[in-house]
């Protein structure tokens, strides 16, 4: 797949209703956390200061892998209705 097929990708699942909106709404909150200035451990203090923006990276992550699992999920599902295979 081409980099512009995954981000439609990644559009779509986050347009697909069948993917919650809680999911969506913890994948934006884990990217406004990541770029914002403003962290619960402040970035001077050593090692924790980061340690907590690379666990709220990798859960955001996580939730995107969820929410193209879902996604992938919801495709074949209607696939298969239309296919009118059990």
């Amino acid at each position: 797949m081409t980099v512009f097929k995954k981000i439609l990708f990644f559009i779509q699942a986050l347009l697909n209703p069948a993917v919650p909106s809680r999911m969506k709404y913890e994948m934006g909150a884990c990217l406004l956390y990541f770029i914002s200035p403003i962290d619960f451990v402040p970035d001077f203090i050593p090692i924790t200061g980061k340690a907590d923006d690379i666990v709220i990276l990798f859960w955001g992550c996580k939730r995107v892998f969820d929410v193209l699992k879902l996604h992938r999920q919801s495709l074949a599902l209607k696939s298969k209705e239309a296919n009118g295979t059990p």
